[in-house]
């Protein structure tokens, strides 16, 4: 069994080019090509050499241009040439399908993804970016034929998002695609929606990281922006001092002395600034581009080759080889593509804060307590053993900080079937919101009603509070299904770690 790395290439608008070395795989994004940083994620999960498989036609320039950033290439194929596999892999192989449309901004990581494909067995996996939302949620509206409104659902990142952006890399057994005479490997969403239909089992791996759509060229610019920032710190941490100007400039480019480069400024070979011209950074001018006397570039990307007339001014742009003569006429600032926003917690945010120094007094402090009420909890222990068939201690699902998901444990003080009874019971309800509370609650055994009335069924918590999941003080650890009905009480809700003890505990009646 081997894997083949199959890397997907393809020309978004603004790549406006009907030949020459324009393409996705070929964006400048550092100090090279996406096609080097791609290649390399495949190397470290397989040996064999990639094949490029470019979804339109292609001429001797695009090739020397693939082959020049990637030597490691196999070959470069065509679809009447690659949809052959009966010729060119055995049918116990698997194809590494790797799509640059939808791209981890931080960069591809591919082991844990092939790793566990290897030891399922032959099924397929598609690894999948999810559609972003600024508040983590979405609302759709259900109305019937007349129009009336039958139902608002709202939903939620990640408990309840079944929105795929798209696929980002696909691991398929040959064996699969031999099962019909046809199958589209562009874009991947069309492969996994081909296979699915024809009854061939899959596993859809969630991507939760933040991803870069590089069809948009905003996304393109942030993604080059990115690594330009990347590059510059490692070179400051490692010299001691940052360039001059913020200048990345290759040996083999030339630069008037008369230019200006304000950084960060990528000068790769064989570019050529000339005299008088401003570049302002975050900035990429790519192998062989040109940018030509008195011109003005402010926060581009120059694909190889591309030229920037005399005097012309162009900015948040990627200018290519075709375009690059073009009025220069401003586009949109960029920004990056977010996938799944997690509300910022302590762990988000730089430095050592508040609740960070919080978190550390509180971990040991919980610990010791827990050591010196040991003797207490084994009585509280044995007692809802002996009083109740079930186990000692029940652990529920709660959402902590930043929506993140643990098990919040406590005595039990409730019969097992507690949750079944719960929906039984629903017309009793003494609450009006989404928490369930009712006088002399049946499901509660004999010590669990002192349990409660002393206010220490929640001491096996300090087990959380040693763990980092929540605090001594804080709102207490709510479901998922108490969390959904207003957003901004959400979001404040899980924008600090919940409390053994809160306004609950305090103001009950």
């Amino acid at each position: 069994m081997r894997v083949h790395p199959v890397l997907l290439d393809s020309r978004p608008p603004y790549l406006e080019s009907e030949g020459g070395g324009n393409s996705l795989l070929l964006l400048p994004v550092g100090r090279g090509p996406l096609i080097a940083e791609i290649a390399e994620s495949a190397r470290k999960v397989t040996h064999q050499p990639p094949v490029v498989f470019p979804s339109f036609a292609f001429d001797e320039v695009y090739e020397d241009g693939i082959r020049a950033a990637c030597p490691s290439v196999a070959e470069i194929v065509d679809r009447a040439t690659f949809t052959d596999p009966f010729s060119r892999y055995d049918s116990s192989d698997l194809l590494l399908l790797i799509s640059p449309h939808y791209y981890p901004a931080t960069g591809l990581e591919l082991e844990a993804f092939v790793g566990i494909r290897l030891a399922s067995g032959g099924m397929v996996r598609h690894l999948l970016a999810f559609e972003s939302s600024s508040l983590g949620t979405k609302e759709l509206v259900h109305a019937g034929d007349d129009g009336r409104v039958r139902r608002i659902q709202r939903y939620f990142d990640p408990v309840t998002w079944p929105f795929p952006a798209g696929v980002i890399a696909s691991l398929v057994p040959v064996a699969c695609l031999l099962t019909a005479v046809e199958v589209p490997l562009l874009p991947l969403e069309a492969l996994r929606q081909t296979l699915t239909s024809r009854g061939i089992p899959h596993q859809d791996v969630p991507f939760r990281g933040e991803f870069l759509e590089l069809f948009d060229e905003a996304c393109a610019l942030s993604l080059a922006e990115r690594r330009l920032i990347a590059m510059s710190a490692q070179l400051v941490e490692g010299s001691g001092q940052a360039p001059a100007e913020g200048a990345l400039r290759s040996p083999r480019a030339t630069v008037h002395a008369d230019a200006r480069l304000v950084g960060p400024v990528l000068v790769s070979d064989g570019a050529v600034v000339e005299e008088g011209a401003l570049v302002v950074g975050p900035a990429i001018i790519g192998p062989g581009a040109r940018v030509g006397r008195d011109a003005r570039v402010a926060q581009c990307v120059l694909t190889p080759g591309a030229v920037v007339p005399p005097g012309a001014t162009t900015r948040h742009r990627v200018v290519s080889a075709q375009a690059a003569g073009s009025s220069g006429v401003p586009h949109r600032r960029h920004t990056p593509g977010v996938a799944n926003p997690v509300i910022p917690g302590p762990e988000d945010t730089p430095g050592l804060g508040y609740r960070d120094l919080k978190a550390m007094i509180e971990a040991p402090i919980a610990l010791l307590a827990l050591v010196v009420l040991s003797p207490i909890l084994a009585v509280m222990a044995l007692l809802v053993k002996l009083t109740s068939p079930g186990p000692i201690f029940h652990g529920d699902r709660r959402e902590g900080l930043g929506g993140r998901s643990f098990r919040c444990w406590k005595f039990r003080t409730m019969r097992v079937d507690a949750d079944a009874l719960q929906r039984a019971l629903a017309s009793q309800q003494q609450m009006d919101g989404p928490q369930f509370k009712m006088s002399n609650d049946p499901r509660v055994t004999r010590v669990g009603k002192w349990l409660r009335r002393l206010n220490v069924d929640e001491l096996p918590q300090l087990a959380n509070v040693v763990c980092r999941q929540m605090s001594f003080v804080g709102p207490r650890p709510s479901p998922f299904r108490e969390n959904q009905i207003c957003v901004p009480w959400r979001n404040g809700r899980l924008s600090v770690r919940p409390g053994i003890t809160g306004l609950w505990q305090v103001c009950r009646r």
